[in-house]
């Protein structure tokens, strides 16, 4: 282990003056996703919109803005979900909107994930080493310190040269679309899985998925302890929030995933407000097929189920009726 982690600690060095010498003449920029672009130039355009949701496909194609601001007098929201959009891409997203005077939120809705790791399906993407900045390889490298996978540091730190050198990208994430998008402009962001290329998983299939993700929330006994990293994390985005005047909300949006009871464990870790969704006793409308699309992901009619849940959830903390 000692040699491993010499090895490991000589190699990171390497990376880190390299990283830095090319940082210097070419810093990195938000990572490549020509939707979640149009959205935030879209934005940049329409500074009414005081309230955006940040994160992966659970908010993009499942929180209905246009239903949520019905509810809520003096909210106009705006859904800045992106597919596959994880932790560190939230992250660039978030620090982005924070960044640029251009945008004029006044809350933020960050969905609450763990998902640190790379794998072998996002290598194969742009997005995965464009979120690797330095300053999310150093947070993702705490993180998984503390989870005590070595090899994910390794990984994350190949990612941040592979971003720095400007690595040759898979071709998914370069093809810009200039075709006019409705869900953009004229559904606030918001893109059911029924007008998408993802097909709807079979009937008996699906069933069968959504009672084995509820057997494992419900036989997952062991006490979750957050990561510091994470909590440490999201407490230094909420200071920056802050500063700008703008209330940071975490958000666990169903349906349960396999790490549903992981995530509980943050409800009272930070300190900025969380909705949870998760919880298959209090939410089974999200555990029924006919509001499923897919093994983690609702489908329209569920969609608004959710976001109908969320209204008394914002009214609750942003004391708006």
């Amino acid at each position: 282990m000692k040699r491993f982690l010499s090895i490991l600690s000589l190699f990171i060095v390497i990376m880190f003056i390299i990283g830095l010498i090319k940082l210097a003449f070419s810093p990195n920029s938000n990572y490549s996703y020509p939707f979640l672009n149009a959205k935030l130039e879209y934005l940049k355009k329409h500074p009414e919109y005081n309230l955006y949701f940040i994160g992966s496909s659970k908010i993009n194609d499942q929180i209905d803005c246009k239903l949520i601001d019905e509810n809520i007098k003096g909210l106009k929201s705006y859904n800045l979900g992106a597919n596959a959009g994880f932790n560190l891409e939230n992250f660039q997203t978030l620090e982005y909107v924070l960044e640029n005077s251009s945008f004029k939120p006044k809350y933020i809705v960050l969905e609450l994930q763990d998902k640190i790791n790379i794998t072998k399906l996002n290598l194969k993407t742009e997005r995965s080493f464009g979120a690797f900045n330095f300053e999310n390889t150093v947070f993702a490298s705490k993180f998984q310190k503390e989870e005590g996978n070595y090899k994910q540091i390794a990984l994350s730190w190949a990612s941040f040269i592979l971003n720095v050198f400007h690595f040759n990208k898979h071709s998914d994430e370069r093809a810009v679309e200039n075709a006019h998008n409705r869900m953009i402009d004229e559904n606030q962001g918001f893109s059911p899985l029924e007008y998408s290329v993802v097909k709807r998983t079979e009937e008996k299939e699906l069933k069968k998925v959504i009672q084995d993700r509820l057997n494992r929330y419900h036989q997952d006994k062991e006490a979750h302890k957050p990561n510091k990293a994470l909590v440490d994390k999201i407490n230094g985005l909420a200071e920056k929030c802050k500063k700008r005047n703008i209330q940071l909300i975490m958000f666990i949006p169903g349906p349960a995933e396999p790490d549903a009871k992981k995530l509980e464990a943050y409800k009272n870790a930070f300190k900025v407000p969380v909705i949870s969704l998760i919880n298959p006793a209090e939410h089974p409308e999200f555990h029924l097929y006919e509001n499923r699309w897919d093994y983690g992901h609702l489908n329209e009619k569920g969609s608004k189920i959710l976001s109908q849940k969320t209204v008394p959830q914002l009214k609750r903390i942003l004391k708006l009726e």
